[in-house]
């Protein structure tokens, strides 16, 4: 039941981080050759939940199941789920904004800084309520 909560959690927590790299990199993008959360509205948002649940499963589960078994301190889950979700952000801000292509990362200034404070704080309450949920 935990690892139900915790799928919850990660999809509110970081289809939030999207929408708030989208909001705060996203909107300095003032081509129309990009479509974000401008044009596509409530498809974004909805394409960054279904994502955030695939992604789940495939790296956040297998980690938090690590975790449970191997690292028992709470400060170094949290330390681990914070460094997964801002290496998730790096991958994130990539899919968004073509990190290698260079188009719109400088010619619009986009910083990659966001993505990683955005999708290392979900992780860290991604941790914080793991915790909460094992101790319940």
């Amino acid at each position: 039941m935990k690892y139900l909560w915790l799928w919850i959690v990660f999809a509110i927590v970081f289809t939030l981080a999207a929408i708030g790299l989208e909001l705060l990199e996203g909107n300095k993008i003032t081509t129309t050759e990009y479509y974000g959360l401008r044009n596509m509205g409530s498809i974004f948002v909805a394409f960054c939940l279904l994502c955030s649940i695939v992604f789940y499963l495939i790296t956040f589960l297998p980690l938090t199941f690590l975790c449970t078994r191997f690292v028992k301190f709470l400060l170094g889950r949290m330390i681990i789920y914070t460094i997964a979700g801002a290496v998730g952000g790096i991958w994130v801000f990539d899919q968004f904004y073509a990190l290698d292509d260079d188009y719109y990362v400088k010619g619009y200034g986009l910083n990659l800084n966001s993505a990683m404070i955005l999708f290392g704080l979900a992780g860290f309450i991604y941790a914080w309520m793991d915790r909460y949920l094992e101790k319940k």
